[in-house]
């Protein structure tokens, strides 16, 4: 109940929305019972006047018939719309919400997950919410208000007749399916669970589908996904069985309920308690009540699982960020000395510190390598500077200032970072590039492709910078996709660039000449090399040497 009323929760920016939806589903579902009951009267009194030769007025009659059958035809139409838009509108507001939510998580809170578990948390499991209002919460206030006012009319004749339809309906239409639900749930949760795992798999096999083929595991990898599909069809079928006992108890309580007012209401018909017209109303009243339980025995058993992706949704939003933005940032200060201070950074499951007690100066100007092991913590300095992660211990300072005071974007602005994973966008390469200053000109464009090594590259493309660069750049090499990475963090001018093995995927002498380039590109300002190369460590002031999360040592570059 807690997630429920939680998830209920995500909805009060579209009540007016909401609200409007199950009033003119409300006016259709009335609409359609009353005129299936008092076009059973109506007939029923014309064959009776009939027979009597009595006159009677049908021109009210068949007026009110005509106005329910509009209001039914239309107010289903307008139902599907606007019930659709307010769904809509929800979905896309908590997929806005949690896409938003993910950003400060990312990446350090996020490693956990992988990108399929991700995609299908922001596709699958939102789009499973739509039960929740759609098939479930309006739907099932709709049947209560639909119930409510069948009782009270037939109690205007008699209250066993009332209480007996009344019964019947709720119990084989509501509380009946109810438990079928709560027996389902195991069910409901194996389906959410499995559906993930099969769309997590998937994306991740098709990922990596070449080397799986190179390797020689595509056969293995493919009895997987069948086998998770497999279990998957296995959880719909249960679940499926379980829909099907609820929608024919749904049917039945039609049936029961005619049957029941006929039972009551013949006696009456015969001790003259109730006219013969009233009667067929009065069984064809009971019969078209059902119709609005038919949709919630499926609702019902897909609320386990509608909850299970809840519960997904909300483990991602309850987590808390790495980094945290101050509530008033301090402006960024005149100078860019960096200064860590007895830092040490712990992973969640690791063994040991990723950094331990690491101290050292980098003036603004200077140029230092950090070499090592893999790791040794070379890759957590540099996630440290960009404030990707906060240091558990100890404290980073930028011109005498901390980095936690500061504001998230200043200090990413001032250090530029070239991860050792560059991830490049299903997009051109000019928008690529483009990503790290969307408002530089042409020739502020050229210049960061220069000093990358990039400009022949480019020049040899039919298409130059308008190239699309395939699924996380698919179409170009490692090396490529290296220097795009590097151009695009040029682009911003960085007073510090962070450069995590910037030479992997190239070969030595480019390697040296891409770094040659950029060094000239950011003279006079602070450049940290993440390395395992000796490429341009001629042009370092100081190489520092990590070890198990320390400094094992911090020489000037000419002595190493």
């Amino acid at each position: 109940m807690k997630d429920l009323l939680r998830l209920l929760g995500l909805y009060r920016r579209h009540v007016g929305w909401i609200l409007l939806s199950m009033l003119v589903s409300l006016v259709a579902t009335l609409a359609n019972v009353g005129l299936m009951a008092i076009s059973g009267w109506f007939i029923t009194a014309m064959a009776a006047a009939g027979l009597t030769g009595i006159a009677m007025n049908y021109f009210t009659p068949a007026a009110i018939i005509r106005t329910l059958a509009i209001l039914r035809t239309g107010g289903r139409y307008i139902d599907r719309v606007v019930g659709h838009e307010a769904t809509l509108r929800l979905l896309a507001d908590t997929r806005a919400h949690l896409f938003a939510r993910m950003v400060p998580l990312a990446p350090a809170a996020l490693d956990d997950l992988r990108s399929g578990d991700l995609l299908a948390r922001l596709k699958a499991d939102i789009d499973r919410l739509e039960l929740t209002f759609l098939r479930l919460l309006s739907p099932l206030i709709v049947a209560l208000l639909t119930l409510a006012a069948v009782g009270l009319l037939l109690f205007l004749y008699d209250g066993l007749l009332s209480a007996g339809v009344l019964a019947v309906l709720a119990g084989c239409g509501l509380l009946a399916p109810a438990l079928a639900a709560v027996a389902a749930a195991g069910p409901g949760r194996a389906l959410t669970a499995r559906s993930a795992d099969l769309r997590r798999l998937v994306v991740d096999d098709l990922s990596g589908l070449m080397p799986l083929i190179a390797v020689g595991a595509f056969a293995g990898h493919r009895d997987r996904l069948v086998g998770a599909m497999a279990s998957l069809v296995q959880a719909e079928r249960r679940l499926a069985r379980r829909a099907a006992f609820g929608q024919a108890l749904g049917r039945l309580s039609g049936d029961l309920a005619l049957i029941v007012a006929l039972a009551v209401g013949v006696p009456l018909v015969a001790a003259s308690r109730m006219e013969g017209p009233d009667l067929a109303m009065a069984a064809l009243l009971s019969l078209s009540a059902a119709e609005v339980f038919m949709g919630l025995p499926a609702a019902f058993l897909g609320v386990s699982s509608t909850l299970a992706s809840a519960r997904r949704l909300f483990a991602i939003l309850d987590r808390k960020p790495p980094v945290i933005e101050p509530a008033n940032p301090r402006p960024l200060p005149e100078g860019r000395d960096l200064r860590l201070d007895g830092v040490t950074l712990h992973y969640p499951g690791g063994l040991r510190p990723a950094l331990d007690g690491v101290s050292l100066d980098i003036p603004f100007g200077s140029r230092v390598a950090l070499v090592g092991k893999s790791g040794a913590g070379k890759s957590s300095v540099a996630a440290l500077l960009a404030r990707l992660r906060d240091p558990d211990l100890g404290e980073i300072r930028l011109g005498g200032v901390p980095l936690a005071d500061l504001a998230l974007a200043d200090v990413r602005r001032t250090v530029g970072v070239v991860p050792q994973r560059p991830h490049l966008f299903t997009l051109t390469l000019e928008e690529n590039l483009r990503l790290g200053r969307p408002s530089a000109t042409a020739e502020e464009l050229a210049a960061a492709i220069e000093a990358a090594g990039l400009a022949d590259f480019v020049a040899r493309l039919p298409q130059g910078l308008a190239t699309p660069v395939g699924v996380a750049g698919a179409t170009l090499s490692g090396g490529e996709a290296r220097r795009v990475a590097i151009a695009r963090a040029l682009l911003p001018d960085p007073d510090i660039l962070v450069l995590d093995e910037p030479g992997e995927g190239l070969d030595p002498e480019t390697e040296a000449a891409v770094l040659e380039r950029v060094l000239d590109r950011m003279a006079g300002r602070t450049v940290i090399l993440i390395t395992h190369a000796r490429a341009a460590l001629h042009r370092m002031d100081r190489v520092v040497k990590l070890d198990e999360g320390r400094i094992a040592a911090n020489r000037a570059a000419s002595e190493v």
